[in-house]
């Protein structure tokens, strides 16, 4: 009995990678702008995952109102939370007991 050859076929594999290759050798590569808002101070590099519970028309609102605006959920929420925190801290007393907890539980 005789040695199957198999050196005439081609790994489809082989012919995938090198198609692709050619491709992204002609192409130039391009660099991604960085989709997410950067950031200002060094401590807030790493985002903090928090989940809450809409209602429906309010999450139905949010989606639209984020489309027309152009931007995701996540930044117009960010945005109101900045402010709320913002105003919060215009109050001397609570500003001061904020910067306290915050500096302990840091």
């Amino acid at each position: 009995m005789t040695k199957k050859n198999f050196s005439n076929l081609t790994n489809p594999a082989d012919t995938l990678i090198e198609s692709m290759d050619s491709v992204n050798a002609a192409e130039p590569h391009k660099q991604q702008a960085p989709k997410g808002r950067p950031s200002i101070d060094a401590a807030e590099r790493r985002s903090q995952h928090a989940s809450l519970l809409l209602k429906p028309s309010t999450a139905n609102s949010l989606k639209l109102i984020a489309k027309f605006e152009g931007t995701s959920i996540n930044n117009i929420a960010n945005g109101l939370l900045d402010k709320y925190v913002a105003d919060y801290k215009k109050d001397p007393a609570k500003a001061k007991k904020l910067e306290q907890a915050l500096k302990l539980f840091s």
